[in-house]
């Protein structure tokens, strides 16, 4: 399904757009010359005006953005910030709803799949320890960094 092409989603991918980019410390035609478009194209995002798909793609790459990232907006969610590794590789960081949902639904599983004697109220109970646990493991790391 394409994303929403109406103005209250364009005017918000277009303020997320002009947040970044000034996070970044670049200027708008700085994004346009490294995406590869010319500033028109560029100035029309920054306008919540709709762009084709490939362009959104390649300002996604300049703004350090997973790919779909801009689509995702438009849907009313966040762009997910990519980190680059070594070779080529990139990530995106874990978000607190990640952890509460992917994180979550696997201890469930988890325990289901191996402990037929637990409660619903006990595989609760376990969940919310590991998504406490792997928060503090993290605030923990990101303190000694």
């Amino acid at each position: 399904m394409p994303p929403p092409t109406d103005d209250t989603a364009l005017d918000r991918l277009a303020d997320l757009v002009r947040r970044r980019r000034v996070e970044l410390g670049m200027n708008k035609s700085d994004v346009a010359k490294a995406a590869d478009i010319t500033i028109n194209t560029y100035m029309k995002i920054e306008d919540g005006k709709p762009v084709r798909d490939l362009t959104y793609s390649k300002i996604e790459t300049v703004l350090q953005w997973a790919l779909g990232s801009c689509q995702e907006a438009l849907r009313g969610g966040d762009p997910t910030v990519a980190e680059k590794l070594t070779d080529g590789v990139v990530v995106s960081p874990m978000t607190d709803d990640d952890l509460e949902g992917d994180v979550g639904q696997a201890v469930t599983n988890a325990a289901i799949a191996v402990a037929d004697s637990m409660s619903a109220a006990d595989i609760r109970e376990l969940k919310q320890r590991v998504i406490d646990e792997l928060r503090r493991l993290r605030q923990n790391r990101n303190v000694g960094t």
